[in-house]
């Protein structure tokens, strides 16, 4: 069963339709890829799951739930966090503090472990699952456990991206949205970002990632959608749609 279910979905603004009946969906522990030129309703389509985006007609369902136009925090009290396009890193904040900001949802919670065959259930503090979180984040991202207390302001683009994907890390999320992470940065940069979009998936994560970077992009995700002026205009795996001869020449042109 899908974790993320997207049915019929519209969006408009005012006279501009800019999601036109969209199907999609994500299974847990996949990277899906949502891929298109500027104008093809990319952006719009994840802003409506994280609740950003108000929807006119169709469902989004997470968990088999319906979250269709819910409160943006109450989407992400259900665990889908997002790293948005333009990063939106809080610059009169320290790199750490920008880290802990995503760590608002975070509850205790019991944790059952095993050792010499006994089980023992523990309850774990939001303090432990927050330094926990970090350790992990620092661990993708060594260059921010590095500046943890710079200001976030002294970073470079990709650092910022870096941050952002790290700050959504912190809510623990079910589902991961990431939108455009390789947005105006250097090639190696961008790489070295994807390298470990690939190892926080390999790591039991789920992700939904919205990019104009398709060739990187189809490297990495089992699943993909292509959209088109608001429309579906090609889905299949990554690796099928990398060896779709048509989009390649019309999207993805000189392969880096």
């Amino acid at each position: 069963m899908a974790l993320l279910e997207i049915k019929d979905l519209v969006i408009d603004y005012g006279i501009i339709k800019a999601v036109k009946g969209v199907n999609l969906s994500v299974e847990e522990g996949k990277i899906v890829a949502i891929l298109g030129a500027n104008g093809a309703g990319k952006s719009t389509l994840i802003r409506s799951i994280s609740g950003a985006t108000r929807v006119k007609s169709g469902q989004i369902s997470f968990n088999s739930e319906d979250i269709t136009n819910k409160d943006p925090h109450k989407i992400a009290s259900k665990g889908i966090l997002q790293s948005p396009e333009g990063r939106m890193i809080f610059y009169g904040l320290t790199v750490e503090e920008n880290l802990r900001v995503g760590a608002y949802s975070l509850k205790p919670e019991m944790r059952t472990i095993t050792e010499n065959d006994v089980q023992t259930t523990l309850k774990i503090s939001v303090k432990q699952q927050v330094q926990e979180m970090l350790d992990i984040v620092y661990g993708y991202f060594p260059i921010l456990g590095e500046r943890k207390k710079q200001q976030a302001s002294t970073l470079s683009g990709g650092e910022q991206q870096m941050l952002a994907i790290g700050r959504a890390l912190m809510g623990k999320p079910k589902l991961l949205l990431l939108d455009e992470p390789s947005l105006g940065l250097a090639p190696l940069i961008v790489k070295n970002i994807f390298e470990i979009i690939q190892k926080i998936k390999e790591s039991g994560r789920t992700i939904l990632i919205v990019e104009q970077n398709a060739y990187q992009t189809l490297k990495i995700a089992d699943y993909a959608y292509l959209l088109e002026l608001g429309l579906v205009k090609k889905q299949g795996s990554g690796q099928e749609l990398l060896n779709d001869e048509e989009l390649v020449n019309a999207y993805l042109g000189t392969k880096k």
